[in-house]
């Protein structure tokens, strides 16, 4: 049976290593969201219908009705 030992410098790139997977998957589930979110026709009719107000700057309602919007769809993501 062969001992294999670790120096300080192979342990140092091993936790950067758990670091970075760690964040790898972050944002990975950010992008899933997303992906949901984009293939949602729901919100993309919910987009299309708030255009005007944006190009109005009507922007505090917009911002309102998209958090509600995506609350919805982050439930629906997570049944």
């Amino acid at each position: 049976m062969v001992k294999t030992v670790l120096t300080e410098q192979d342990k140092r790139d091993l936790k950067v290593i758990a670091l970075d997977l760690l964040e790898i998957g972050k944002l990975v589930d950010k992008l899933a969201e997303k992906l949901v979110n984009l293939s949602d026709k729901e919100l993309l009719k919910f987009f299309n219908a708030i255009q005007d107000d944006v190009k109005e700057c009507q922007v505090d309602r917009y911002k309102e009705k998209l958090e509600k919007q995506l609350h919805v769809a982050e439930k629906e993501f997570r049944l």
